[in-house]
């Protein structure tokens, strides 16, 4: 690490090491740090969640907003990871969730969350996103403006035309984070093949 420079690669995400952080499975760690309130992390995990569904499947995501009070941006619809399963054959996802959107403490952090931290994200800024140990973004990746006063069923049809201002918005969001992923498993999953995500993967 000492030797190494980051350097912005896709959106807004950061190179900042070369060596992976595998887990004891073998597979790629994804680590999220947000809290229920952010309507940032509110923003991002839309993103995260798409991006994901690309290397496996989702159980347990419960829809929810963020903050209706003391945020920039108010009751952004998004999903809690806090009680979510994820099962893939590439990725190991972890999520922790610091408090509910009532500002209430909710998941504490362990021993490998304050190591991840410590090392990469000190100030613990919210949302943080960090993939394969090598690629870690503080913020989102869009604004989550774009997304006020929806709900989460009008969030799902604007996604799905690609013509809207938030499909836009968020697949550009996905395309990276799925990219990245991809460059952390050697290009294993069949999404890795499409032209889109390997034209990505080559200026990484």
């Amino acid at each position: 690490m000492t030797n190494f420079i980051p350097k912005k690669v896709l959106g807004k995400f950061m190179h900042v090491t070369n060596e992976p952080l595998k887990r004891q499975s073998g597979k790629s760690l994804v680590f999220f740090m947000g809290a229920g309130f952010c309507p940032f992390c509110a923003a991002e995990r839309w993103a995260i969640v798409n991006a994901l569904n690309n290397f496996g499947s989702w159980t347990g995501l419960v829809e929810t907003a963020s903050a209706d009070h003391d945020e920039k941006y108010l009751n952004i619809p998004t999903f809690s990871f806090a009680r979510a399963n994820y099962e893939s054959n590439y990725v190991e996802f972890v999520a922790r969730e610091t408090a509910d959107r009532n500002f209430e403490p909710l998941q504490e952090l362990g021993e490998k969350d304050f190591e991840i931290l410590d090392t990469f994200n000190p100030d613990q800024v919210i949302p943080f996103l960090l993939i394969d140990g090598q690629f870690m973004q503080v913020g989102s990746g869009y604004s989550p403006q774009i997304l006020e006063g929806m709900e989460h069923a009008k969030v799902r049809t604007e996604l799905s035309n690609p013509t809207s201002l938030v499909a836009k918005a968020v697949k550009i969001e996905i395309d990276d984070i799925t990219a990245l992923v991809c460059k952390s498993i050697g290009g294993k999953a069949g999404v890795c093949n499409s032209e889109n995500i390997k034209s990505l993967v080559e200026k990484i």
